[in-house]
């Protein structure tokens, strides 16, 4: 989206213009700009989790790498990063508790198969708990978090995100071996 590299914030009209499609399919496909800015601005640069891991490959170098590379997509565009977290907040907020969508959960893509290659280490409830954890140091919340509340730098947030996500694989199989040995 040319807009957006270029630093402007469209309106969804000036987007349709530019897409060369009328109002009304622009609309008929996303409510608002942010909506179509949340579709769109992580799915544009989100590597496919054979770039940074495969089956057979460590799983915490794996975590690593793609910590770093989703922090440093949500660092790229941090107008966007935050137009899209004002998107995800005021769709959660205009809606009915019971209707309201669930986030997208791109990062769940790099962090389901990684954990679940852990199978034979940790039992399924430790899985678990790692890939919620896991979430919490990967994604728009992270990026927010570590750049407006932690001051940190774009390189020092993308060293703490791969240094993060490794650390809690890392314990994770800490704990497993513990509790093997009780």
């Amino acid at each position: 989206m040319a807009f957006r590299d270029e630093g402007y914030n469209p309106t969804l009209a000036e987007v349709a213009e530019r897409a060369l499609v009328s109002r009304a399919t622009a609309y008929r496909y996303f409510s608002s700009v942010e909506a179509l800015i949340s579709e769109t601005a992580t799915e544009r640069g989100l590597l496919p989790l054979e770039h940074f891991w495969r089956p057979g490959d460590d799983p915490a170098g794996g975590i690593s790498r793609a910590a770093r590379d989703m922090m440093k997509l949500m660092l790229n565009d941090e107008i966007g990063l935050h137009v899209m977290e004002r998107s995800f907040m005021a769709v959660w907020i205009d809606n009915d508790p019971s209707a309201r969508p669930p986030r997208p959960g791109r990062r769940m893509k790099y962090i389901g198969p990684i954990v679940e290659s852990l199978k034979g280490e940790l039992s399924p409830s430790a899985r678990k708990r790692l890939a919620h954890a896991l979430s919490m140091v990967m994604g728009s919340e992270a990026a927010l978090a570590i750049r407006d509340i932690g001051g940190a730098s774009v390189d020092e947030a993308l060293a703490a995100a791969a240094w993060a996500a490794q650390a809690l694989l890392n314990q994770a199989r800490i704990d497993a071996g513990e509790a093997r040995r009780k």
